[in-house]
């Protein structure tokens, strides 16, 4: 087994790479990161254990890494050890800094018996003033809600205590990772960090029995994160309230006269419409079930019409839609330009992200293979290509960063292209049963959350 003794060790080429992955991160494949209460982050040297919901695959401990610690710190992440499986990779997520966890379908006996090693080293990793990074739920999930925690970052956290007669004082960092889309390039991440907090007051109770004190110290750490959390804990109904906050998240901004575009503003947005139908669930039961069974209907009328819920009752004015039109057709040469030279890596791209089976997987897929491989070294050959032809090195670059600068503008160029498609489609079939029971289920629904809302 690979040993992770020196994990914690300063690495100077850790460090570097690091930054590469860093500015691809943070100023390439997201168009906005967030950081709220940073000012809670516990200073370097003292003992801290992070803890986070876990949502997006690798994209979540890249959100933790490259959004964060501005203090050169190099924390030790702990993941599920099916992944260390093949040797190449686990040798690069030792470089990574990352060890496992094992669960006991990810691996033998002896495998989940090595836990109390691995636990143990991440216990002394603590105690010598370093950084741990766990995600208690111990899987992602897929959408906004929080699975139960298990019992592996309790076990680090005494494990460091009782190694220091409990006198280390660990400080445990409650943090909720958000994301305006899961699998988009080029869409917003935001970090909340809650209050960091002790654990002593379990223990005595860990003295006396190890479970007793590791479920008291889970329930307080997901009550801490829960509370930063967009949290649909009710999963027979998640489609229909995840549904009820795409609809209303932007009418409860612009009541409040609050950016709509401004991420931390619409997660805010979403847990008061969660809380709010929660309780409207508790109060008005029969009523709540209407509701749904009205946004389950809407819901599925949608995807009949292969409509968007903000185009429907909207006033599709004929000269805001041509203005549109017309700014798509004069900016059609550099979308067909940067189409055309960015074809190649985002081909590369795409086929792998396609192959993950887990969806939750595919912007990881899209980060590594395509932000960190495939576009850079298409990039470089293309350089090379466009130096070898002009024979002027100037024009070679700047060939390539306007072909790097249409890459962003294909994208955004598609998805304007798929709303206007949307808006043909919402006027073309205004007239039908369809489009006039979408219009009317709209209606009730949005005067039902209004008196929920305002």
């Amino acid at each position: 087994m690979i040993s992770f003794d020196d994990i914690d060790k300063y690495d100077r080429l850790y460090a570097f790479f690091m930054r590469y992955l860093c500015l691809a991160h943070n100023h390439i494949y997201y168009r906005n990161f967030y950081i709220l209460n940073q000012e809670n982050i516990p200073p370097k040297g003292q003992p801290t254990l992070v803890i986070a919901n876990h949502q997006n695959g690798l994209m979540d401990a890249l959100a933790i890494l490259h959004t964060m610690f501005k203090d050169e710190r190099q924390p030790v992440f702990i993941a599920r050890g099916d992944i260390f499986k093949k040797d190449g990779v686990a040798k690069i997520l030792r470089f990574l800094k990352i060890m496992p966890t094992f669960r006991t379908r990810d691996g033998n006996v002896d495998d989940v018996r090595s836990n109390i090693g691995l636990f143990n080293r991440a216990g002394a990793v603590l105690g010598n003033g370093g950084t741990v990074v766990i995600f208690p739920e111990a899987a992602h999930q897929h959408g906004h809600y929080m699975s139960t925690f298990k019992k592996g970052f309790a076990r680090i956290a005494f494990a460091a205590e009782e190694m220091k007669d409990y006198s280390l004082g660990l400080k445990i960092l409650p943090l909720n990772i958000h994301y305006s889309n899961y699998f988009n390039f080029h869409s917003d991440l935001m970090v909340t960090v809650g209050e960091p907090f002790t654990f002593e007051e379990f223990f005595d109770m860990y003295k006396e029995n190890h479970d007793t004190a590791y479920h008291a110290l889970m329930d307080k750490a997901r009550a801490r994160v829960k509370e930063m959390t967009p949290d649909i804990d009710i999963p027979e109904y998640y489609n229909e309230i995840e549904s009820l906050t795409q609809m209303m998240s932007e009418p409860l901004l612009r009541s409040k006269r609050l950016r709509v575009n401004y991420l931390p503003n619409q997660k805010d947005a979403a847990m008061t419409i969660i809380a709010n139908v929660k309780r409207y669930k508790e109060n008005q039961p029969d009523a709540f079930e209407n509701l749904m069974l009205k946004t389950r209907e809407y819901m599925s009328l949608l995807q009949k019409t292969n409509l968007n819920h903000w185009v429907v009752n909207r006033k599709l004015h004929i000269p805001a839609v041509s203005l549109r039109i017309f700014l798509m057709l004069i900016t059609l040469p550099l979308f067909l330009f940067g189409y055309i030279n960015n074809f190649v890596p985002r081909f590369i791209t795409k086929h792998f992200a396609n192959k993950a089976k887990d969806p939750m997987f595919h912007s990881s897929f899209q980060y590594v293979v395509g932000a960190l491989l495939a576009f850079p070294v298409w990039y470089l050959i293309l350089l090379a290509i466009v130096w070898i032809i002009s024979k002027h090195f100037w024009i070679a670059l700047l060939y390539l960063l306007v072909t790097f600068g249409t890459a962003f503008l294909v994208h955004h160029y598609k998805i304007h292209l798929k709303k206007l498609f949307c808006v043909f489609r919402a006027r073309r079939i205004r007239n039908s049963k369809e489009y006039k029971r979408l219009s009317e289920l709209n209606t009730e629904i949005t005067d039902t959350m209004s008196q929920l809302l305002f």
